[in-house]
């Protein structure tokens, strides 16, 4: 988002032999809660890994790619985000015995990048560092490329997914997350805006995502635009035209931006909650 606005108040066993089959049961509809509707008791999804699971059994590594807008708008998440990766890191290592975690990172404006060269980063300090240097860009209101001004509302959340999705050096068989944040809408491509071409589309983007059995988990925003009032919602809460919203369609889930920022929303206790309730659960698709 533009402006100098801030927000007020984001699986498969590793084989079929690493779980009994009455331990790999599908979740409750397409994700934990209810899409859409936000989450009670502070932000944090309801529910828990269903009976018969153990966590600490599963030898499922970890892969989490956080998809990160960096638009003006933005540094009071990721700044929240630096605060608690920590956090994040103990709880999804304490989760199983075995299993090890793995973090990457995208970022965009309406151009997008895919860090690291998709592989993963080599330690916990090392992202929060990114997060901590990606915070501060937020300020220069640039696009990625630098020089640039990021003077539109809509963002390339599109290609920052589709690049996690594609190009990131997830492992076989591994728990694989995608934490994505924006508090807008996007551009649907191929199209150029804002002297960026936009290279993939919503379709595209979500049958990569879902060819990969990627589970994407949005924290979003419902009203966006220059007022904050245009509804902003689909792709993340709602339908895009007639396609099922993405955290919706990869058994994901989408959360509301600013309940994080204003502390109603435990973020590092979301995504536990996340990762211990999809740990060697099969993906949706799979029958």
């Amino acid at each position: 988002m533009r402006g100098p606005h801030l927000l007020s108040g984001s699986v498969l066993c590793l084989s079929l032999l690493a779980c009994s089959s009455a331990e790999r049961k599908p979740l409750p509809g397409q994700g934990p809660g209810t899409p859409g509707d936000g989450t009670p008791n502070g932000g944090i999804i309801e529910g828990s890994a269903p009976a018969g699971t153990n966590a600490q059994a599963c030898p499922q590594n970890v892969d989490i790619v956080f998809v990160m807008d960096v638009s003006t708008s933005m540094g009071a998440f990721l700044s929240k985000l630096s605060q608690e990766i920590d956090t994040v890191d103990k709880s999804v290592n304490a989760l199983s015995n075995s299993a090890i975690p793995h973090y990457g990172l995208a970022v965009f404006v309406d151009d997008a990048k895919l860090l690291n060269n998709g592989a993963p980063f080599q330690n916990v300090a090392v992202l929060r560092k990114e997060f901590d240097s990606w915070a501060s860009f937020t300020s220069t209101n640039q696009e990625l490329g630098g020089g640039e001004t990021n003077s539109t509302w809509p963002e390339n959340s599109i290609d920052a997914l589709y690049s996690a999705a594609k190009s990131y050096a997830w492992r076989p068989g591994s728990l694989r997350i995608i934490i994505h944040t924006t508090d807008d809408t996007f551009w649907n491509g191929p199209v150029n805006e804002n002297d960026v071409l936009i290279q993939h589309g919503y379709q595209e983007t979500l049958q990569t995502l879902l060819d990969q059995e990627i589970r994407v988990f949005s924290f979003a925003a419902k009203h966006g635009g220059p007022d904050e009032t245009d509804d902003v919602s689909q792709g993340w809460f709602k339908p895009y035209g007639n396609q099922a919203p993405i955290p919706t369609a990869t058994g994901g889930f989408a959360y509301e931006l600013e309940g994080v920022v204003s502390g109603q929303t435990s973020l590092s206790a979301s995504i536990e909650k996340i990762v211990a309730d999809t740990l060697c659960q099969p993906y949706p698709h799979v029958r």
